[in-house]
This record gives C-alpha cells, structure tokens and sequence, in this order.
C-alpha cells in the first residue's frame, strides 16, 4: 500500500507514521474495534463535532463499540485519507488533511460518502511505534 500523503514526498515519512497510517485504514475497513483501539495513545483526545471530548484510550474503545452496535450489519466500503502536510518534531509529529468515506448502511440502503478535514497529533512510544494523540475533525 502506498503513502496516504499527497502533499509529502513518501521518503519523507517515517515508517512507523506510514505503518499508523496504513493500520488506521485497515482497521477501519474491517470495522475492527480493538485494532481501532490499539492505534490511540493511553490519553488519546478525540474532538468531534456536536459531542463531548473523548478522552483516553478506554474511552475512545467505548465509543466505536457503541457507534459499531447502532448499525453491526453496515459496511465500510471506502476509507481514504488524503494527508496533505506532516511535520515531526522530537517525538511529536503534526499532520492535517482530508478523508473520504463510504459506507453501506444496513438493511439495502444506499450507501453514503462522507467527507471531513482532520488534524491529528501523533505521539512516538518508548518501542519506536506511533499513535494517535489528538485528533479533530469537521465534516465538509
């Protein structure tokens, strides 16, 4: 899978942020709750339009659960973030760009494609790996 990042030159991402980056669209497509899961920082903050902070890592598990059961038979059918800047800095790296969604909801009914910006923080760990610290996120 190549970068998700338009605006980079793929060189210049490091490989742990690439492999985040490709994790996060698989998870995703599988609508896979703990490996969403295992992609956030202990005290990983979501921010998202019309709802609370979620904050933490345990939390943000409870949130995907909850928002899974409303609909368990849907589907992801596409999931492509467009990232178009990065920057990393002592063990903190910045980025922000666009996502496409499409899901199947339950039941027949026509699928739905849904489009926001984001910016995310990702926070290095002791092992090298990179995870999600904050995110926010508006629809188009």
């Amino acid at each position: 899978m190549g970068s998700s990042l338009s605006g980079v030159p793929h060189h210049d991402v490091p490989a742990g942020i690439e492999k985040l980056h490709q994790a996060d669209v698989a998870a995703t497509l599988a609508r896979d709750i703990d490996g969403l899961t295992e992609l956030w920082d202990d005290d990983a903050v979501l921010l998202q339009p019309g709802q609370a902070p979620i904050v933490g890592r345990a939390a943000f598990h409870e949130f995907v659960k909850q928002n899974f059961a409303k609909s368990p038979s849907a589907k992801v059918l596409k999931y492509k973030p467009d990232i178009r800047d990065l920057k990393v800095v002592d063990g903190v790296a910045y980025e922000w760009g666009y996502f496409d969604s499409t899901f199947q909801p339950p039941q027949g009914a026509p699928s739905v494609t849904f489009q926001a910006r984001f910016v995310r923080v990702l926070r290095q760990q002791a092992d090298g790996s990179w995870k999600f610290a904050r995110v926010i996120w508006a629809a188009e």
